[in-house]
């Protein structure tokens, strides 16, 4: 018994599966174009919020710049969150005042959130690494008790820097001429008046003698010393501060240590010479 295949027949079966397999792959990539259309819209939320979340870092260096101009600190102005609408969403920035220092900038679009993380914030805003701690926090600014001045600083740098010599005048509240004896950092004494003896501001007899603080137009000093008074006079300080706050004690030897401050640190990245660069610091005892 002979079977006879009918071509027509396969060719039929044959067809069949084929309008199948174009059918199933018409159905799946309709299917995936639907997906991709829908998510399309959250893609380009999430993307605004990123830009957003930049947008609340720049906009966050700009304030607290001009806040500090206006004397609020970057706690003062940002330690609080605050939400600014801008676009089609808002971003909401805050300072956190942790050992980082660091800003978090929240963007906002549609249901999209995206978060950016900026440390060492102040450093950006103040333009300067090493800057007075009152800048960052006004509760923690320059004092006195009895002849020593407290002045708290800030390394605002990730890594840590070394002051090759500070420099230092004043304009006086009273008559009294200021005198430093010593410098200490974190309470260990890193200088005293007595190792640098070739100081032309070397002045004063007895517990009086130590290196004298000229005012801005010279004065206050003797013949043959300079304005600012630098200390120590070369450039063999090399004291390493390393990130965070510390704090520099001024031990005056004058029963005042009342007056307007400007003092000028030189300092570098490491104990060579190679790129100093300076920060200036301004602030009143009263």
């Amino acid at each position: 018994m002979k079977i006879r295949l009918n071509k027509k027949g396969v060719s039929l079966v044959i067809l069949i599966v084929i309008i199948i397999v174009i059918s199933a792959l018409g159905v799946g990539i309709a299917s995936f174009m639907g997906a991709k259309q829908r998510s399309y819209l959250l893609q380009a939320q999430a993307y605004q919020a990123l830009n957003l979340a930049n947008a609340g870092v720049e906009f966050a260096i700009r304030y607290a710049k001009d806040r500090s101009e206006a004397g609020e600190s970057v706690k003062d102005c940002l330690g609080t969150a605050k939400t600014i609408n801008f676009g089609n969403g808002s971003f909401e920035i805050q300072y956190m005042d942790d050992p980082d220092y660091t800003l978090k900038s929240i963007g906002n679009c549609g249901s999209a959130t995206r978060e950016v993380w900026l440390k060492r914030f102040p450093g950006y805003s103040m333009g300067k690494g090493f800057v007075l701690t009152k800048t960052i926090d006004s509760a923690d600014s320059p004092s006195s008790s009895g002849r020593n001045v407290r002045v708290p600083l800030t390394n605002l740098y990730g890594q840590a820097i070394y002051i090759k010599q500070i420099e230092i005048n004043m304009n006086p509240t009273q008559g009294s001429n200021n005198r430093i004896k010593t410098i200490s950092v974190s309470g260990n004494e890193v200088y005293n008046y007595t190792g640098d003896p070739t100081n032309p501001n070397l002045d004063g007899q007895g517990a009086n003698r130590g290196i004298c603080i000229p005012t801005l137009g010279g004065g206050g000093c003797p013949s043959g010393s300079i304005t600012p008074a630098r200390i120590p006079y070369g450039f063999n300080l090399n004291q390493a501060i390393p990130p965070g706050s510390i704090t520099e004690i001024l031990d005056f030897s004058s029963a005042s240590v009342r007056g307007n401050y400007i003092m000028t640190f030189t300092y570098d990245f490491n104990t060579d010479y190679k790129n100093p660069k300076t920060a200036t610091m301004t602030f009143t005892i009263q």
